[in-house]
């Protein structure tokens, strides 16, 4: 498997992932065919995302979230997101240039419901 590299974009004032990646890495590695750093897949870096593509109202939306299974309720937006100059990037997100929203948020079904209220 390989990887390339994109830049965390996120607020100086406060995190809103509660812990996730974005919060706690300045660059996350991307999973991509074309990709230049070739990645163990039995010990992937933490900061492994992959590309997620979602039709939502007939419209094709792309985020990026984490490589590993979420441990409580699914991935969700945390407030930050990833850009980068490569063109292999935006290949991937479907030929859009920007930023891409990174899904790295996780709660626990407790604090997911106590917020939902």
């Amino acid at each position: 498997m390989k990887a390339i590299s994109v830049s965390v974009c996120r607020s100086i004032y406060a995190d809103s992932t509660n812990g996730g990646i974005s919060s706690r890495f300045n660059d996350l590695w991307v999973i991509c065919d074309e990709g230049w750093r070739e990645i163990d897949e039995k010990k992937p870096p933490e900061n492994l995302v992959k590309v997620v593509k979602r039709e939502i109202c007939g419209r094709t939306i792309y985020h990026l979230e984490p490589y590993e299974s979420p441990e409580y309720i699914g991935w969700m937006m945390g407030g930050n997101y990833a850009a980068s100059s490569d063109s292999r990037f935006s290949a991937l997100v479907g030929g859009m240039y920007g930023a891409v929203a990174i899904h790295d948020r996780q709660e626990t079904p407790e604090l997911y419901d106590m917020l939902s209220r």
